[in-house]
C-alpha cells in the first residue's frame, strides 16, 4: 500500500470490513426469463482491461473546486489510482455530470453504465425516500456527525440497506454531509419563521421541499447554478441552503439577508457502488475501497465544517445582514422542525415504509455520532 500524507496517517479510522463470497453461477434452463435475468447480471457487472483488471467507472455531481471534490473526492481518487491496480482495480473519473444528472444515479449504477456514483437522497426521493432521513431538520449542525451518522445507518445489515438500498443496488462506501441549511433572501429581511410565508424560494428537493412548504411558501425547483439569475430578476425571492453552497457561485452578491442557527436540515451525498458490483470484487479489492472511504470521509466532512465557517465570513464581509436566532423566535423554527419529520413518517408510513423506525434509527445514530465526535475533539 502507499504511503499515505500526514492528514491521512493522522486520520481516525472507522473501517467496517465486510467480506462475502462471490456468488456462484448456476446452470439453467434458457427459457426468455432467464434470458432476461443473464442480461440484467452482464450490465451490471464491471468491466474489465485488456488485463483482466476491473475497471472501476465513478460518476461525480460535484465540481473539483467544490469542497467535496477538492478533499474527500480527490483523496478517494488518489488512494485508488495508487493501490488499486495492486489488486487488479482501475480507475476512470467523471466529473460534475459527465455521466448524467444527479437523479439518474441509481439508473447509472444498476445498468451497469457506472459503476460508483455520488448519490444524492434528496434528487432521488421515489427511489430513495428512506434514505432522506438525514436532511431532516433538527438532527445535526456538524458535517462529521452527519457523515458518520448517515455511513453507520447505510451499512449492509441495517433497516435502511436491508429494505431499501440493496433493493435499488447501491451499496454506500462513504458519505458526505453539507449541514447548516439556513433561510436566505435577496429583498426581504428573515427575523422570524413568519417571514418566509407566501414567499417564492427555491428547494433543493427532498426534505427542503417539505420545509418550505411548512412554512408557507412557494417552492421552485432549480439547480444552485441558476439562483444567481433568479434572484437578480426577482422571480424568486430567496432559498434554502448552506453557506458553504452560497459562495462557489457568488450568492452573496445578490442574497442579502440570512438565518443564523435556523438549523433547517442538511444534505447528504454517498459514493456508492453497485450492489452487485460490491458482491463480485475480491475480498482485496474490497479492502481497498474500504480504506479509500474511510479517509475520503473524514477528508470532506472536516474540508465541508470548515469552508461553512468560510463562507458565512465570506457572505458577512459581502454584506449580507445575518440574523442568529434568538431564545424568542427559536419555537417557531423548531415547530417548522417538527412538522417536516412528523410530515415525513406519516407520508411514507402511508405507503407501507417503515418511516418511523428509520427515524428512530437516525435519532440514535446522530446521538452516538454526537458524543463520538464531542468526545474526540476534547
Amino acid at each position: 500500500m502507499v504511503a499515505l500524507n500526514a492528514f491521512v496517517s493522522a486520520a481516525s479510522p472507522h473501517t467496517v470490513r465486510r467480506y462475502r463470497s462471490i456468488r456462484p453461477g448456476r446452470r439453467r434452463k434458457q427459457t426468455a426469463g432467464v434470458l432476461v435475468s443473464l442480461l440484467t447480471l452482464a450490465a451490471c457487472a464491471a468491466p474489465h482491461d485488456d488485463n483482466g483488471d476491473v475497471i472501476l467507472k465513478i460518476a461525480d455531481s460535484f465540481s473539483a473546486t467544490h469542497p467535496i471534490g477538492r478533499s474527500g473526492t480527490k483523496i478517494f481518487l488518489d488512494i485508488l489510482r495508487a493501490d488499486g491496480p495492486d489488486v487488479g482495480l482501475q480507475v476512470e473519473y467523471f466529473a460534475s455530470g459527465q455521466l448524467g444528472k444527479q437523479s439518474d444515479t441509481p439508473a447509472l449504477l444498476r445498468t451497469g453504465v457506472t459503476q460508483i456514483a455520488a448519490v444524492s437522497p434528496a434528487y432521488v426521493g421515489t427511489q430513495l425516500p428512506l434514505s432522506n432521513v438525514g436532511d431532516l431538520p433538527g438532527l445535526t449542525e456538524n458535517s462529521c456527525v452527519g457523515a458518520n451518522a448517515m455511513r453507520a445507518m447505510m451499512q449492509p445489515g441495517t433497516t435502511l440497506f436491508e429494505h431499501e438500498l440493496r433493493q435499488q443496488d447501491v451499496h454506500p462506501l462513504w458519505v458526505a454531509y453539507v449541514s447548516g441549511y439556513e433561510a436566505m433572501s435577496g429583498n426581504f429581511p428573515i427575523n422570524s419563521a413568519a417571514d418566509l410565508d407566501g414567499k417564492i424560494m427555491r428547494s433543493t428537493g427532498g426534505v427542503a421541499d417539505r420545509v418550505v412548504d411548512v412554512a408557507g411558501a412557494a417552492g421552485v425547483s432549480m439547480p444552485i447554478g441558476d439562483l444567481y439569475e433568479a434572484i437578480s430578476r426577482g422571480t424568486v425571492e430567496g432559498t434554502l441552503a448552506s453557506p458553504v453552497s452560497v459562495t462557489p457561485y457568488k450568492l452573496e452578491e445578490v442574497l442579502h439577508y440570512s438565518t443564523v442557527g435556523a438549523e433547517l436540515g442538511g444534505f447528504t451525498a454517498t459514493y456508492s457502488v453497485s450492489e452487485s458490483v460490491w458482491q463480485d470484487l475480491s475480498d482485496q479489492q474490497r479492502a481497498v475501497l474500504t480504506e479509500a472511504s474511510d479517509v475520503a470521509q473524514e477528508a470532506a466532512c472536516i474540508e465541508v465544517q470548515k469552508s461553512v465557517d468560510e463562507s458565512k465570513q465570506a457572505m458577512l464581509d459581502a454584506g449580507v445582514q445575518m440574523d442568529l436566532v434568538t431564545d424568542e423566535n427559536r419555537r417557531a423554527w423548531d415547530s417548522i422542525a417538527e412538522d417536516v419529520r412528523r410530515n415525513w413518517v406519516d407520508d411514507l408510513t402511508a405507503i407501507g415504509l417503515p418511516a418511523q423506525r428509520i427515524l428512530d434509527e437516525a435519532t440514535a445514530a446522530f446521538d452516538d455520532a454526537g458524543a463520538q465526535e464531542a468526545g474526540e475533539t476534547k
